[in-house]
């Protein structure tokens, strides 16, 4: 299972210089290059947490609160109503530095949560709570007022709360804040999930990724398509679409506006609702490229002043005309 979820398609508030048009690829890359802290809530308590630290079987030092695993991680516990939150973040004098930071943090993260189940013989994280997963981003946002420029240039005007050195706002009902500590720092970005995931470790079927080559070239019927589906989050630009269904996350990419569109599905947890989501899809999909062609022919039919002598709907949904041409 993956340990972070997308920031996709704000990756334009991870860097000022990207615009919301420009390829859904892009502000992947954004996130991957990034990622800078993974906060995951737990049911753990105090004597939990010192049981897993200092039986862990990874070498550490310890300063500041922080525990510096050899394998790369730096590791903060914080209590929250007498349970613990696990900040993970890369050690930068490791070879995180050298190497990709948001595979090996994600990789060595999933590493460090299954080692902790197998150590206490049961589920470590909290799939109660509604905050499991923080996940932070560098940004190239250096001012307050250049944050403030780009929540308005995207229209992101719901602003909780405004200080010099923390900006909160919500957006499709999530909780974001741009955070520094100082004013000689950048700002980074704080994403915030609040939706049960399948738990890391836990015995359960592990979310994967699914990628396939679709026949849906027409932008506007899979749109309607997606919105008669319950889709939602859904946004688009002329070479992606990006939507959420069922706890999925879906994204449609294609290289140019005529060709295919290539499906990758996030977060899947359950392979047959998977597969009869995308049933359903290709299904009306098919409806919607018939309704549209039914117009169109309809429309030179009335331009050329012929006229139909019958109309008749098949099993399959296909339909048949009979046209006078005298």
């Amino acid at each position: 299972m993956s340990l972070i979820l997308k920031a996709f398609p704000l990756g334009f508030l991870i860097n000022h210089d990207l615009s919301e048009e420009e390829n859904v690829s892009r502000d992947l890359r954004f996130e991957r290059e990034n990622l800078c802290l993974i906060k995951i809530a737990t049911n753990l308590r105090l004597e939990d947490v010192n049981y897993l630290m200092e039986n862990l079987g990874i070498p550490y030092k310890y300063k500041n609160d922080n525990y510096f695993l050899n394998n790369g991680l730096c590791v903060h516990w914080e209590s929250y109503q007498g349970h613990y939150s696990v900040f993970i973040s890369a050690n930068e004098k490791t070879l995180f530095e050298k190497t990709k930071r948001y595979v090996d943090l994600i990789k060595q993260g999933e590493l460090l949560f299954k080692n902790f189940d197998i150590m206490l013989k049961r589920n470590t994280r909290d799939v109660n709570s509604k905050e499991i997963f923080y996940y932070c981003y560098k940004t190239n946002f250096r001012t307050r007022l250049d944050v403030l420029e780009a929540l308005k240039k995207h229209q992101m005007e719901n602003i909780l709360s405004n200080t010099e050195n923390e900006i909160r706002f919500k957006y499709n009902n999530k909780n974001y804040k741009f955070k520094r500590n100082n004013k000689k720092e950048m700002f980074y970005i704080e994403l915030e999930q609040k939706i049960s995931l399948v738990n890391i470790g836990s015995g359960k079927k592990s979310l994967i990724v699914k990628n396939l080559k679709t026949n849906y070239t027409n932008m506007d019927a899979l749109l309607k398509t997606l919105t008669e589906r319950g889709a939602f989050s859904v946004h688009s630009d002329k070479y992606n679409i990006y939507c959420e269904m069922s706890g999925m996350q879906f994204l449609f990419s294609r290289n140019n506006t005529r060709g295919q569109y290539f499906l990758s599905v996030d977060r899947v947890s359950d392979e047959e609702l998977c597969t009869n989501i995308l049933k359903e899809l290709d299904e009306e999909y098919g409806l919607n490229i018939q309704d549209i062609v039914y117009k169109k022919i309809m429309e030179r039919i009335k331009d050329k002043n012929m006229r139909i002598e019958s109309e008749e709907v098949q099993d399959d949904n296909s339909i048949v005309l009979t046209i006078d041409l005298g």
